[in-house]
């Protein structure tokens, strides 16, 4: 119920735009469906719901929903994404550091970076906070951790290592088509490892929530 609301906005403000760009996630996922031969445009989100659903019968869960904890998972989502946004400025603040010692003129591009926020650049960071959390934390991670301990590792080592291995997937994911330095890269790693520990101790609506409002103040402040 705490990621439906974030669903809404996404969905139907990219529909009301009438822009059909999307996010890599998005993307990925969409046509992982249409190879499988499913084209609807509402499957996706449908789908994503019906995970949640099925996770929830798996777990024996009650099915009632503590609509007083809402306003908290939202306070607690503010919380990690002020923590997410803090790393994002210590990476940004060293990396101009860096270019400037280095006399690089990429540095005066960093310092006078402008922000070009619109409705629908927020939409896309709502867009990324829920599609790369249902790809990367709630099918990806979930699998990894489950080899893993299929092999018999301790459980603090498959954790350990399958948040180590999804994060390096996030990372690179970001890296895609676009150029950038190791230090970006470790930065968007350590990102996908917050988020991680985030999604195994607080659950997918909170990641999602905690990402979304990340991704949003980036794009606002910078």
């Amino acid at each position: 119920m705490f990621y439906l609301p974030w669903l809404i906005v996404y969905e139907i403000g990219l529909w009301l735009s009438g822009d059909p760009y999307r996010n890599l996630a998005d993307i990925w996922l969409r046509e992982l469906l249409q190879w499988a031969g499913f084209s609807q445009h509402l499957l996706l989100p449908l789908l994503s719901c019906a995970v949640l659903l099925g996770w929830h019968h798996i777990s024996k869960l009650k099915w009632r929903v503590d609509w007083h904890c809402l306003p908290g998972m939202l306070i607690e989502c503010v919380g990690y994404a002020i923590v997410l946004f803090g790393v994002f400025q210590i990476q940004h603040l060293a990396l101009k550091a860096i270019y400037q010692i280095a006399n690089d003129p990429v540095a005066a591009w960093i310092a006078e970076e402008v922000s070009s926020t619109n409705v629908h650049h927020l939409l896309s960071m709502i867009g990324a906070g829920i599609y790369e959390e249902l790809f990367f934390r709630l099918l990806l991670l979930p699998v990894v951790i489950w080899v893993l301990l299929r092999i018999e590792l301790k459980t603090w080592l498959a954790y350990g290592l399958a948040v180590t291995v999804v994060s390096l997937g996030f990372a690179a994911a970001h890296s895609i088509g676009v150029e950038q330095d190791w230090f970006t890269f470790v930065f968007r790693f350590f990102v996908g490892a917050i988020l991680s520990v985030v999604f195994l101790k607080r659950g997918f609506g909170v990641a999602v929530g905690a990402h979304a409002l990340y991704n949003i103040a980036v794009a606002v402040l910078y």
